[in-house]
């Protein structure tokens, strides 16, 4: 067949237009690699800071007076409310004025990144998995040069100079086999500058660096929460002690209070369809 006839041949095919060119596109092969999966221990949190100004009490009321305190003893509650701080639960349904907060946060809602490696900054929102028992550093607050701590514990007052002070919470995560997920925050300040430590780890001592931590164990919160719960924390109404250290800047004199949300978005553990998932808490740092 001459050469005349197939480039009539493809004329014709192509509309008179001219040969068409013959692509082919590569179909590149499904990926053989697994799917990341999450721990059978491990917790899926959201984590979000919002800021409110302290002068709006009607705001402030009204998210409280959604809030479920009584999930804390009575004596957790004096113990928080003397340091100016305050905890409740919600249920998947947030009161109108938190809902506003947190679905527009405004670019004043950013807070400072963590300063140190393992931490979470005060972001606007932030998606956290978490094993069994490991600590988990979630960073309330900006570091200070210099802050003044005042603390109400055993019945007396107790105060502390700090320098290079940065308050935080320890979180640790403890799924329970009915799908519910025990929150434990324990209200924590570092401060100092960086320094070698050896930190006892599965019977052995490990070497590391950080700061020094006052470590408020009187205030640890525990709290049982459901797949979509969300437990607050914040100031007290009026602003004082350690609410005032951990949730409150003067941004240009206007005084604002912070509200810490945590909610329990996924649980893998589920003991009655697997419960030889249930694992023993590993060994920390936090401990």
């Amino acid at each position: 067949m001459s050469w005349r006839w197939i480039c009539l041949g493809c004329w014709l095919m192509a509309g008179g237009s001219g040969c068409a060119r013959w692509v082919t596109t590569k179909v590149e092969p499904p990926s053989q690699l697994p799917q990341v999966k999450a721990a059978a221990d491990a917790v899926m949190l959201d984590v979000a800071f919002v800021k409110q100004p302290a002068a709006d009490v009607d705001s402030y009321d009204a998210i409280w007076a959604a809030a479920d305190e009584q999930v804390l003893s009575t004596d957790l509650r004096r113990r928080l409310a003397a340091n100016g701080l305050r905890a409740g639960v919600f249920g998947q349904d947030l009161p109108a004025p938190l809902r506003e907060l947190l679905d527009n946060p405004t670019a004043e809602s950013q807070g400072q990144e963590a300063d140190a490696e393992g931490g979470e900054g005060a972001g606007s929102r932030r998606h956290l998995q978490v094993r069994t028992g490991v600590w988990k550093k979630v960073y309330a607050s900006q570091t200070q040069p210099l802050l003044a701590v005042l603390l109400h514990t055993g019945g007396s007052v107790h105060g502390h100079q700090l320098t290079s002070a940065q308050c935080l919470f320890g979180l640790k995560t403890y799924p329970k086999g009915d799908g519910r997920v025990k929150l434990d925050l324990t209200p924590e300040i570092e401060h100092g500058e960086l320094k070698p430590k050896f930190i006892r780890s599965e019977a052995q001592l490990v070497q590391s660096i950080g700061r020094d931590r006052l470590m408020l164990d009187e205030l640890r919160i525990e709290a049982l929460l459901s797949p979509g719960q969300w437990l607050l924390l914040s100031t007290t109404r009026d602003v004082k002690g350690l609410g005032e250290n951990f949730f409150v800047d003067t941004p240009s004199g206007a005084v604002r209070r912070t509200l810490l949300l945590v909610r329990v978005a996924q649980t893998q553990l589920d003991d009655l369809f697997a419960p030889e998932q249930t694992s023993a808490p590993l060994a920390t740092p936090g401990d």
